[in-house]
Protein backbone atom coordinates (compact mmCIF):
# COMPACT_ATOMS: atom_id res chain seq x y z
CA UNK A 1 0.00 0.00 0.00
CA UNK A 2 1.75 3.33 -1.65
CA UNK A 3 0.47 6.91 0.03
CA UNK A 4 0.33 9.72 -1.75
CA UNK A 5 3.90 10.57 -1.24
CA UNK A 6 4.94 7.43 -2.61
CA UNK A 7 5.49 5.88 1.36
CA UNK A 8 5.18 2.18 1.76
CA UNK A 9 3.50 0.66 4.57
CA UNK A 10 5.67 -2.33 6.10
CA UNK A 11 4.53 -5.87 5.28
CA UNK A 12 3.26 -6.62 8.88
CA UNK A 13 -0.61 -5.79 8.22
CA UNK A 14 -2.53 -7.87 5.94
CA UNK A 15 -4.85 -6.50 3.56
CA UNK A 16 -7.60 -7.86 5.43
CA UNK A 17 -5.86 -5.96 8.89
CA UNK A 18 -6.10 -2.46 6.24
CA UNK A 19 -9.22 -2.59 5.17
CA UNK A 20 -10.67 -2.93 8.64
CA UNK A 21 -8.71 -0.40 10.13
CA UNK A 22 -9.86 1.96 7.57
CA UNK A 23 -13.51 1.00 7.65
CA UNK A 24 -13.37 1.42 11.78
CA UNK A 25 -15.19 4.48 13.25
CA UNK A 26 -12.10 5.57 14.69
CA UNK A 27 -10.18 5.77 11.69
CA UNK A 28 -13.03 5.85 8.51
CA UNK A 29 -12.19 9.39 7.87
CA UNK A 30 -9.05 9.39 7.04
CA UNK A 31 -6.72 9.93 3.84
CA UNK A 32 -4.75 7.44 2.76
CA UNK A 33 -1.58 9.43 3.69
CA UNK A 34 -3.19 9.99 7.39
CA UNK A 35 -3.91 6.55 7.82
CA UNK A 36 -0.71 4.85 6.63
CA UNK A 37 0.91 6.95 9.15
CA UNK A 38 -1.76 5.47 11.47
CA UNK A 39 -0.59 2.48 10.55
CA UNK A 40 3.52 3.31 10.99
CA UNK A 41 2.75 3.72 14.16
CA UNK A 42 1.56 0.56 14.98
CA UNK A 43 1.51 -3.64 15.11
CA UNK A 44 -1.13 -6.21 14.84
CA UNK A 45 -0.72 -8.98 17.77
CA UNK A 46 -3.03 -11.87 18.39
CA UNK A 47 -3.57 -13.03 22.09
CA UNK A 48 -5.03 -16.19 23.32
CA UNK A 49 -8.23 -16.43 25.04
CA UNK A 50 -8.07 -15.40 28.23
CA UNK A 51 -4.91 -13.42 27.82
CA UNK A 52 -5.11 -9.46 29.70
CA UNK A 53 -4.37 -7.20 27.00
CA UNK A 54 -4.28 -4.51 29.27
CA UNK A 55 -4.93 -4.07 32.74
CA UNK A 56 -7.43 -1.30 34.86
CA UNK A 57 -4.56 1.32 36.21
CA UNK A 58 -1.87 0.67 34.08
CA UNK A 59 -0.45 3.06 32.11
CA UNK A 60 -2.38 3.80 28.70
CA UNK A 61 0.67 2.92 26.32
CA UNK A 62 -1.28 1.06 23.75
CA UNK A 63 -4.39 1.91 21.62
CA UNK A 64 -5.95 -0.86 20.31
CA UNK A 65 -8.34 -1.91 17.71
CA UNK A 66 -10.04 -5.52 17.82
CA UNK A 67 -9.24 -6.76 14.18
CA UNK A 68 -10.92 -10.65 14.89
CA UNK A 69 -12.38 -12.20 17.94
CA UNK A 70 -13.71 -11.03 21.44
CA UNK A 71 -12.47 -8.76 24.18
CA UNK A 72 -14.48 -8.40 27.46
CA UNK A 73 -14.02 -4.77 29.24
CA UNK A 74 -14.52 -5.02 32.72
CA UNK A 75 -14.24 -2.36 35.62
CA UNK A 76 -12.62 -3.27 39.43
CA UNK A 77 -14.46 -0.83 42.01
CA UNK A 78 -13.44 -3.20 45.13
CA UNK A 79 -11.68 -6.32 46.16
CA UNK A 80 -14.82 -8.66 45.33
CA UNK A 81 -16.43 -6.11 42.44
CA UNK A 82 -16.19 -6.26 38.95
CA UNK A 83 -18.82 -5.65 36.77
CA UNK A 84 -18.20 -6.09 33.15
CA UNK A 85 -19.00 -2.91 31.23
CA UNK A 86 -18.93 -4.03 27.58
CA UNK A 87 -17.90 -6.79 24.82
CA UNK A 88 -15.95 -5.13 21.99
CA UNK A 89 -15.98 -6.84 18.82
CA UNK A 90 -14.28 -6.29 15.35
CA UNK A 91 -13.60 -2.93 13.83
CA UNK A 92 -14.39 -1.20 17.76
CA UNK A 93 -11.46 0.38 20.06
CA UNK A 94 -10.18 -0.36 23.96
CA UNK A 95 -10.50 2.92 25.58
CA UNK A 96 -8.78 5.23 22.78
CA UNK A 97 -9.53 8.43 25.23
CA UNK A 98 -7.64 6.92 27.85
CA UNK A 99 -4.94 6.91 25.31
CA UNK A 100 -5.52 9.82 23.54
CA UNK A 101 -5.57 11.86 27.36
CA UNK A 102 -2.12 10.29 28.15
CA UNK A 103 -3.27 8.99 31.61
CA UNK A 104 -4.17 5.50 32.76
CA UNK A 105 -6.20 2.44 31.85
CA UNK A 106 -10.17 2.87 32.89
CA UNK A 107 -10.78 -0.86 32.16
CA UNK A 108 -9.63 -4.34 31.83
CA UNK A 109 -9.55 -5.73 28.38
CA UNK A 110 -9.58 -9.51 28.52
CA UNK A 111 -9.78 -11.24 25.11
CA UNK A 112 -12.60 -13.66 25.45
CA UNK A 113 -11.55 -16.11 22.50
CA UNK A 114 -8.94 -16.15 20.44
CA UNK A 115 -8.46 -12.50 19.63
CA UNK A 116 -6.44 -10.02 16.94
CA UNK A 117 -6.13 -6.51 17.75
CA UNK A 118 -4.10 -3.77 16.03
CA UNK A 119 -1.73 -1.78 18.53
CA UNK A 120 -1.28 1.73 18.12
CA UNK A 121 1.63 3.69 20.57
CA UNK A 122 -0.68 6.17 22.11
CA UNK A 123 2.59 8.19 21.89
CA UNK A 124 2.41 8.57 18.65
CA UNK A 125 -1.36 8.67 18.14
CA UNK A 126 -1.48 11.92 20.34
CA UNK A 127 2.21 13.28 17.91
CA UNK A 128 0.14 13.03 14.99
CA UNK A 129 -3.14 14.49 16.03
CA UNK A 130 -1.30 17.28 17.03
CA UNK A 131 0.35 17.67 13.74
CA UNK A 132 -2.87 16.58 11.66
CA UNK A 133 -6.21 17.76 11.98
CA UNK A 134 -8.00 15.14 10.41
CA UNK A 135 -6.58 12.64 12.57
CA UNK A 136 -8.15 14.66 15.70
CA UNK A 137 -11.91 14.88 14.10
CA UNK A 138 -11.70 11.45 13.73
CA UNK A 139 -11.17 10.82 17.11
CA UNK A 140 -13.86 13.03 18.44
CA UNK A 141 -16.32 11.34 16.25
CA UNK A 142 -15.40 7.68 17.19
CA UNK A 143 -15.87 9.29 21.05
CA UNK A 144 -19.29 10.54 19.97
CA UNK A 145 -20.05 6.53 18.51
CA UNK A 146 -18.80 5.22 22.02
CA UNK A 147 -21.18 7.60 23.99
CA UNK A 148 -23.79 6.98 21.78
CA UNK A 149 -23.43 3.04 22.29
CA UNK A 150 -22.96 3.81 26.06
CA UNK A 151 -25.74 5.41 26.52
CA UNK A 152 -27.72 3.07 24.58
CA UNK A 153 -26.55 0.65 27.20
CA UNK A 154 -27.05 2.44 29.97
CA UNK A 155 -31.09 2.86 28.62
CA UNK A 156 -31.42 -0.59 28.13
CA UNK A 157 -29.83 -2.01 31.60
CA UNK A 158 -32.73 0.83 33.11
CA UNK A 159 -35.66 0.21 31.39
CA UNK A 160 -36.01 -3.21 29.82
CA UNK A 161 -36.59 -6.17 32.06
CA UNK A 162 -33.74 -9.46 31.86
CA UNK A 163 -36.18 -10.78 29.40
CA UNK A 164 -36.10 -8.01 27.20
CA UNK A 165 -32.89 -7.80 26.92
CA UNK A 166 -31.88 -11.12 26.24
CA UNK A 167 -34.38 -11.32 23.86
CA UNK A 168 -32.61 -7.92 22.06
CA UNK A 169 -29.65 -9.84 22.14
CA UNK A 170 -31.02 -13.01 20.72
CA UNK A 171 -32.58 -10.88 17.59
CA UNK A 172 -29.57 -8.85 17.22
CA UNK A 173 -27.09 -12.00 16.60
CA UNK A 174 -30.26 -13.63 14.69
CA UNK A 175 -30.10 -10.31 12.28
CA UNK A 176 -32.17 -10.30 9.45
CA UNK A 177 -34.34 -13.32 8.63
CA UNK A 178 -37.78 -15.04 8.95
CA UNK A 179 -38.69 -18.34 10.61
CA UNK A 180 -36.24 -20.99 12.70
CA UNK A 181 -32.65 -20.06 12.80
CA UNK A 182 -29.66 -22.06 14.84
CA UNK A 183 -26.66 -19.90 16.31
CA UNK A 184 -23.38 -20.22 17.91
CA UNK A 185 -23.22 -17.80 21.01
CA UNK A 186 -20.30 -15.47 20.40
CA UNK A 187 -18.85 -16.03 23.86
CA UNK A 188 -19.27 -17.82 27.13
CA UNK A 189 -22.88 -17.57 28.80
CA UNK A 190 -21.65 -16.15 32.27
CA UNK A 191 -20.09 -13.31 29.79
CA UNK A 192 -23.32 -13.17 28.46
CA UNK A 193 -24.99 -12.51 31.57
CA UNK A 194 -22.34 -9.92 32.76
CA UNK A 195 -22.81 -7.98 29.97
CA UNK A 196 -27.30 -8.24 30.30
CA UNK A 197 -26.64 -7.36 33.67
CA UNK A 198 -28.07 -10.95 35.00
CA UNK A 199 -26.78 -12.88 37.61
CA UNK A 200 -26.11 -16.18 36.89
CA UNK A 201 -29.25 -17.52 38.78
CA UNK A 202 -31.37 -14.88 36.96
CA UNK A 203 -29.98 -16.12 33.83
CA UNK A 204 -31.14 -19.54 34.17
CA UNK A 205 -34.69 -18.50 35.27
CA UNK A 206 -34.73 -15.89 32.25
CA UNK A 207 -34.06 -18.95 30.16
CA UNK A 208 -36.95 -20.65 31.34
CA UNK A 209 -39.01 -18.25 30.57
CA UNK A 210 -38.03 -17.93 27.01
CA UNK A 211 -38.98 -21.53 26.12
CA UNK A 212 -42.53 -21.44 25.37
CA UNK A 213 -41.75 -18.53 22.54
CA UNK A 214 -40.06 -21.56 20.93
CA UNK A 215 -36.21 -20.32 22.49
CA UNK A 216 -33.45 -22.78 23.44
CA UNK A 217 -29.77 -22.31 24.49
CA UNK A 218 -28.04 -25.72 25.31
CA UNK A 219 -24.58 -24.91 25.71
CA UNK A 220 -23.24 -22.57 23.13
CA UNK A 221 -25.95 -23.07 20.95
CA UNK A 222 -29.40 -21.07 20.18
CA UNK A 223 -32.33 -22.49 18.92
CA UNK A 224 -35.01 -19.97 17.60
CA UNK A 225 -38.46 -21.87 16.52
CA UNK A 226 -39.42 -18.02 15.06
CA UNK A 227 -37.66 -14.94 14.92
CA UNK A 228 -40.84 -12.90 13.64
CA UNK A 229 -42.31 -14.14 16.55
CA UNK A 230 -39.14 -13.61 18.98
CA UNK A 231 -39.59 -9.93 17.00
CA UNK A 232 -43.20 -9.27 18.03
CA UNK A 233 -42.34 -10.16 22.04
CA UNK A 234 -39.59 -7.69 22.13
CA UNK A 235 -41.98 -5.20 20.86
CA UNK A 236 -44.30 -6.26 23.17
CA UNK A 237 -41.93 -6.51 26.58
Amino acid sequence: MKGKGGSSVKPIWTTKDIEQIGKSFLFARLDTKSLEQVLASGSPATYPKGTIICEQGAPAAYCHLVLGGAVKLSRRSGPDANAVISIQKPGQTLMEGDCFSGGLYSTTAEAISSTRVARFDAARLRRLIGRDPSVALAMLGSASVHLRMLLSQVEKLKTMTAVARLVDFIIDLAGPGTGAKSMSLPYEKQILAAQLGITPESFSRTLRQLRPYGVVIEKDKVTVADIAGLRRLRIQD
